[in-house]
C-alpha cells in the first residue's frame, strides 16, 4: 500500500494517515465482499461443524485471530471451538500460542461476571446493548434478578435467549410481561421449561401468538394449566397441533371452552412423534457483538498484512503498536513471537537470540525491557520505529557481526546489544 517508501517513512505515513488508509482498504471491493458475506452467512451457520465445513467463512473468522494459516487443522479447531476455555485442561489452555486461547474465549458459550446484582442493575444502555451473548449467558440467577425493566427493554432477542434457564426463571412476572413479541421470539424452549406458573401466565397474548411450536413444546405438561384464556384464544393451529400428546392432554376443560372449533380440531389432531431436539448451545456466529469483532479484527489483520507486503517489517511494527499496551508480563511478551521479534530488533539483539533457551531469553528481556513503557503510546511508536531502523532500508533483519558475539551491525555503528535500554 505504501510501496516505494523505506520502512521508517512508511511507518510515519501510516501513523499520520492511518484512518484514511484503512478506510480506503476496507472499501476495496474484495474486502467489502468478503466481510459482507460473513455477515450474511452468520445466521446460517448452525453449529461448529457447519462453520468448519464453510471454508470461506472459516478463513475470515480465523483472520480475526491471525490464525488463517491454521485453517486445515480441523481437529484442533474443533476442540478449541467446543471446549470450555475456563477449563485449565482444555486444548487451548495447553497451547503456548495465546491466539488459540483468544479464539476459544471469543467463541465460549458462557463467561462469568463478577458484578453484583446491584451493579448489574446500574449498567447503562450502551453497556447492556454491548453485552456479548457469552456474558449474558454467564449471568447467575441472582445477577439476572438485578436487571431492571428498562434494561430488559434494551436487550435484543438473542440476548434474551442467551440467559440461562435459571436466570430467566429469576425474572419477575412483571419483567416477563414487559417483553416485546420480538424479544419473546428469542426465548428458548429451555427457558419456558424453567419458567414459573406466574411467568407463563404473564406472557402477553400478542407475544404468545408469536411463539413457535418448538418453543411451546418446552413448557412442562404440568404447567399447561397456567396458560390463560387470552393466550389460548390467540393460539394458532400450528401451535396447538404442535403440542406434545402430554401437553394436549393437560389442557383443562375450562381452557378448551374458550377455543374455537378450528382450534379444537388442531388440539385434538393425531400427533406425529415429536421431532428430535436441536443440539444444545447457540449457533457460533449468532452473537452480533462477536460478529462485529470478527469483522473489525479480520479487517485489521488484512490491512496490516497488506501494509507489510508492500513494506517488509511494517506489519510487525503496526501489530506491536496495537498490542503492546495489553502486555503485562515478560511471559506474555514471549508468548507472542511477532512482539518478541519487534523487541529484539528495537534492542539490537542479534537473530541468534532466538536460539537461546527460554530461561536465558526471559532473563535478558527481564533486564532489558521496561513494560511500563508499553503503556505509553509514544514510547511504543519509538520502539517500533527503532525496530524498522534496525531492519534497514531494504527491510532486512539486523545482522550479527562476525567474530563479535553479543554485538549487532545496525548499518551505522557496531553497538554492544546489552548496553541498549528500552
Amino acid at each position: 500500500m505504501l510501496a516505494g517508501l523505506d520502512p521508517q517513512a512508511a511507518f510515519a505515513v501510516a501513523l499520520r494517515r492511518g484512518d484514511d488508509l484503512r478506510a480506503r482498504f476496507e472499501a476495496r471491493r474484495d474486502n467489502a465482499a468478503d466481510l459482507a458475506r460473513l455477515r450474511e452467512r452468520a445466521g446460517g451457520i448452525g453449529d461448529v461443524e457447519a462453520l468448519l465445513a464453510d471454508r470461506r467463512t472459516l478463513r475470515t473468522v480465523l483472520e480475526a485471530f491471525q490464525l488463517e494459516s491454521e485453517i486445515d487443522k480441523r481437529a484442533i479447531l474443533r476442540r478449541v471451538l467446543t471446549e470450555d476455555p475456563a477449563d485449565p485442561r482444555s486444548f487451548a489452555n495447553r497451547m503456548a500460542d495465546p491466539r488459540w486461547r483468544e479464539l476459544a474465549s471469543a467463541f465460549a458459550q458462557r463467561e462469568a461476571s463478577a458484578l453484583t446484582p446491584a451493579q448489574v442493575g446500574r449498567l447503562d444502555e450502551a453497556s447492556v446493548r454491548g453485552l456479548a451473548l457469552k456474558r449474558v449467558a454467564g449471568l447467575t440467577a441472582e445477577q439476572a434478578g438485578g436487571l431492571t425493566a428498562r434494561q430488559l427493554g434494551w436487550m435484543d432477542p438473542a440476548q434474551i435467549g442467551a440467559l440461562q434457564p435459571a436466570a430467566f426463571a429469576a425474572l419477575s412476572p412483571q419483567r416477563v410481561a414487559g417483553l416485546t413479541p420480538a424479544q419473546l421470539r428469542g426465548v428458548t424452549a429451555e427457558q419456558l421449561g424453567a419458567a414459573s406458573l406466574a411467568q407463563l401466565a404473564a406472557i402477553p397474548p400478542a407475544g404468545f401468538a408469536g411463539l413457535s411450536p418448538e418453543q411451546l413444546r418446552g413448557i412442562p405438561a404440568a404447567r399447561v394449566a397456567a396458560l390463560t384464556p387470552a393466550q389460548l384464544a390467540v393460539s394458532t393451529a400450528a401451535q396447538l397441533s404442535g403440542l406434545t400428546s402430554a401437553q394436549a392432554a393437560a389442557v383443562t376443560g375450562g381452557q378448551r371452552a374458550g377455543l374455537s372449533a378450528a382450534q379444537l380440531r388442531a388440539l385434538d389432531a393425531p400427533r406425529a412423534p415429536a421431532p428430535e431436539a436441536a443440539p444444545a448451545g447457540r449457533p457460533p456466529l449468532a452473537d452480533r457483538v462477536l460478529l462485529d469483532r470478527l469483522v473489525r479484527d479480520a479487517t485489521t489483520n488484512r490491512y496490516e498484512k497488506a501494509m507489510g507486503d508492500a513494506t517488509p517489517g511494517l506489519r510487525e511494527a503496526l501489530y506491536f503498536r496495537r498490542m503492546a499496551a495489553g502486555v503485562d508480563s515478560i511471559n506474555e511478551l514471549m508468548a507472542d513471537r511477532a512482539m518478541v521479534e519487534v523487541v529484539r530488533g528495537a534492542l539490537g539483539l542479534p537473530s541468534q537470540f532466538g536460539l537461546l533457551g527460554f530461561e536465558q531469553q526471559r532473563a535478558v528481556l527481564t533486564r532489558r525491557v521496561d513494560l511500563d513503557q508499553f503503556k505509553d503510546p509514544k514510547a511504543v511508536e519509538r520502539m517500533a520505529a527503532r525496530y524498522l531502523a534496525a531492519r534497514g532500508p531494504a527491510g532486512g533483519t539486523p545482522a550479527a557481526v562476525p567474530g563479535l558475539p553479543g554485538f549487532v551491525n545496525t548499518g551505522a555503528a557496531i553497538v554492544p546489544v546489552l548496553s541498549l535500554r528500552v
